[in-house]
């Protein structure tokens, strides 16, 4: 039988690759942007910083929903 710390493992996990998807995402689209207009560093900054912020996010809308059960 499992434990009841134990048995949501596998969604935990999923979440932190939420984010850590949407920050490399965030930086990959920035990086693209300060090549093409220039912006450098701003908008490598900018994605990261959009990305963690969509993290957040998610982290967030999955804890409401999660405290609801």
């Amino acid at each position: 039988m499992a434990r009841d710390d134990d048995s949501d493992w596998g969604r935990n996990l999923a979440l932190g690759m939420e984010v850590a998807v949407g920050v490399g995402i965030g930086y990959f689209i920035g990086h693209w942007a300060d090549k093409r207009f220039g912006w450098a560093p701003w908008g490598v900054y900018a994605g990261v910083m959009l990305g963690c912020a969509a993290g957040m996010y998610s982290l967030i809308k999955e804890s409401v929903r999660s405290n609801k059960r």
